[in-house]
């Protein structure tokens, strides 16, 4: 209220983003900092401390909490109830993630049967608007989701629980021959609640998990250890990974490795003595929704108890940090229409035949129901949301990642052929802005709604970013020598795409251009 107030009485111009200590920020939209003009003055509001579980209320089955608590926080707190979310797999990926922060960048599970994303579940939420009035929002799902912020700040919400459920996770890998009939039958013949699918194309195999619910009582306390390999191999990891983006010729294979072993880590690890029975099928996880919906940095409790009475898990003790400090990891997320997977995984197979070697990333699929929210990722339909995130070197500086060229084609097909949506919290600032297609546009007539909404909640603009109004002119990126290197732009002129790298069309795609080694201008990949 006083900066909205000084604002209109003096002019000065303030830029104010709700932000949490630890987050993880991938392109300017967080931060209230980033390409901030010299005229205005940066707020950064600190929900780090608004992190409680304020009321149960067994009646409605409801809990509210405050904006800031973390997914991880919240599903512990909820277990010790006896409560699970709602619905399926609705938590985001990381479970470090804030409730607020995945509500208003419209993060998601994956489900076959509901809503995938806790936005849907809410009954009711506190929203600090741009002048300082307070509003009690019921069923504000449809509003708050996707809408980055810009509405205001949101200090808590009240959402809707369930009784504590627990799953069982069956494990499939099988060669990817007819990877799109095999999921069309896993999810019209096995009364699957929720699906996802890692692939991985040069190895021609995919893995995918399906969730079922399975009795209480079932034996088993799984949790998701996806980020958390055995602690020598992620130790290993940097150095491995470095070596592999030095290796331009790809002569040594590290990548291939990699890749082959971290598919055979298991993402669900029981503790000792907690596995499944033997009436359980093979290779399927059983524990409670609430542990293993989200990938956590924090060790299992279980696991940590046996390893210092000497037991030995894969012979190794889990590590008491987590894949994602091990190397760069840069997230691109992006969303399609579900009815167009079968067109877009063919030009996916088409650009990938090129790779000679192993590109430092794989895919995951998740699946996630409409939305009515102007600026969901699922805004208006259901979706595919494809993530393509690459694991690079932080110590190879302005050096593109191996096979950036095919990286890059993939992402701008996506983008532009097949209308995906970046996920607003999954992106780089490349894909928000100077991509061939803009971001604008992919949402249609609803983006223009939720530009009258954020006028309403916000007349003075104080919430909103420089970069949310790229978005909303369709401005070009700022490019410069190596900002294709540094995953900042797209490339146009050579100069973009950093030493050894020259800017050249797109394999399948001409329309595309991408960074490439200057050997690779005959066509031939490593």
């Amino acid at each position: 209220m006083a900066l909205y107030r000084d604002q209109q009485v003096t002019g000065q111009k303030y830029l104010v983003r709700a932000s949490s200590q630890g987050f993880m920020s991938h392109n300017n939209f967080s931060c209230a900092c980033a390409s901030v003009a010299a005229d205005t003055r940066a707020v950064v509001l600190d929900m780090s401390a608004l992190n409680k579980v304020l009321e149960f209320n067994d009646d409605r089955e409801t809990v509210t909490v405050q904006a800031g608590i973390t997914f991880e926080a919240l599903e512990r707190t909820l277990l010790e109830y006896d409560m699970s979310l709602p619905g399926v797999v609705v938590a985001p990926q990381l479970s470090g993630m804030t409730v607020g922060a995945a509500i208003v960048t419209s993060a998601h599970g994956s489900s076959l049967v509901g809503p995938a994303n806790i936005a849907a579940f809410l009954q009711s939420a506190l929203l600090v608007d741009g002048t300082g009035d307070i509003h009690t929002l019921d069923t504000p799902g449809e509003l708050l989701e996707g809408s980055l912020g810009m509405l205001g700040v949101v200090t808590e919400v009240t959402l809707y629980v369930q009784a504590k459920k627990k799953m069982a996770v069956r494990q499939i890998m099988s060669e990817d021959f007819d990877l799109v009939a095999d999921l069309r039958d896993i999810i019209d013949n096995s009364e699957a609640m929720a699906l996802d699918v890692t692939w991985n194309p040069t190895a021609g195999m995919y893995q995918a998990r399906v969730w079922h619910e399975t009795d209480a009582g079932a034996r088993g306390d799984a949790r998701n250890m996806a980020l958390q390999p055995p602690s020598d191999w992620l130790a290993a990891l940097p150095d491995r990974v470095h070596a592999d983006q030095m290796d331009a010729h790809d002569r040594e294979g590290h990548m291939c490795e990699i890749i082959g072993e971290m598919s055979h880590f298991p993402p669900f690890v029981h503790s000792p003595g907690q596995e499944p029975d033997e009436t359980t099928p093979p290779d399927t996880a059983v524990g409670w929704l609430n542990h293993m919906a989200s990938a956590s940095c924090t060790p299992h409790p279980g696991l940590a108890a046996a390893n210092k009475a000497g037991g030995v898990l894969h012979g190794s003790a889990p590590s008491p940090s987590c894949l994602l400090g091990a190397a760069k990891w840069t997230p691109y997320e992006l969303a399609i229409h579900s009815q167009d997977f079968s067109a877009w995984l063919a030009d996916a197979r088409a650009i990938l035949r090129h790779a000679r070697g192993c590109p430092p990333f794989t895919l995951t699929f998740r699946f996630v129901g409409e939305s009515d929210a102007p600026l969901a990722l699922s805004s208006g339909r259901q979706v595919v949301a494809i993530e393509l995130s690459v694991l690079s070197s932080p110590r190879a500086g302005a050096l593109p990642p191996k096979f950036a060229r095919l990286h890059e084609e993939l992402l701008q097909m996506t983008m532009c052929k097949y209308n995906g949506r970046p996920q607003w919290a999954l992106a780089t600032n490349r894909l928000f802005r100077g991509a061939p297609c803009a971001v604008r546009d992919l949402y249609g007539p609803a983006f223009d709604k939720f530009l009258g909404q954020r006028s309403s909640y916000d007349p003075a603009a104080l919430f909103v970013p420089p970069l949310f109004e790229d978005v909303v002119e369709r401005r070009e990126a700022v490019r410069y020598p190596g900002c294709a290197a540094r995953m900042d732009c797209f490339c146009t002129a050579d100069e973009h795409c950093g030493h050894g790298h020259v800017c050249v069309s797109g394999y399948e795609f001409p329309e595309y251009r991408v960074c490439a080694p200057v050997e690779q201008q005959d066509r031939h990949e490593l």
